[in-house]
């Protein structure tokens, strides 16, 4: 009896110890993922807000079509009164590269409203990149989720 009482106190002494250890910093890629993922809230919130220019402050000069993507986006706020983005965080993957661009593949749905009532309501799967030190959008790899454009019911014609 007595040995098993003093197994089991060198059993808690062990975990005792190993679980008051030193705290381990974050690795770079953790890092990388939480400002993403902060980037991924902002851009959210400020679409929402409809204010363009801290919604394109999150966007790289260097996005293909620039200035057309930011003169559809002003139209988008100007057309819609308001606009409700939703992306799902549970089912998301960031893939950070080595020395490259940082790709976060994730499902989204949005709703825009128009002062009448009328609505227009979409979603998907898309991949968002954004530059590895500035954290800033540069592509957008499937079906641009900033642009109300009503999406197809499957089965339906």
């Amino acid at each position: 009896m007595n040995r098993i009482l003093s197994l089991l106190a060198a059993i808690v002494i062990v975990l005792t110890f190993s679980a008051c250890s030193a705290k381990k910093t974050p690795e770079q890629a953790a890092i990388r993922t939480k400002n993403v993922l902060s980037v991924l809230r902002q851009t959210g919130a400020t679409y929402e807000k409809k204010d363009l220019d801290a919604f394109l402050s999150g966007v790289s000069n260097d996005l293909r079509d620039r200035d057309a993507f930011a003169k559809s986006v002003g139209a988008v706020f100007a057309k819609y009164d308001t606009i409700r983005f939703n992306i799902q965080y549970a089912k998301m993957v960031v893939l950070i590269e080595q020395k490259g661009e940082i790709k976060t593949t994730f499902t989204w749905n949005a709703e825009w409203l128009m002062a009448g009532g009328a609505s227009v309501k979409d979603g998907g799967r898309i991949t968002l990149v954004f530059e590895p030190e500035s954290y800033k959008l540069i592509s957008i790899d499937g079906k641009n989720p900033f642009l109300a454009q009503p999406g197809e019911t499957p089965g339906k014609q």
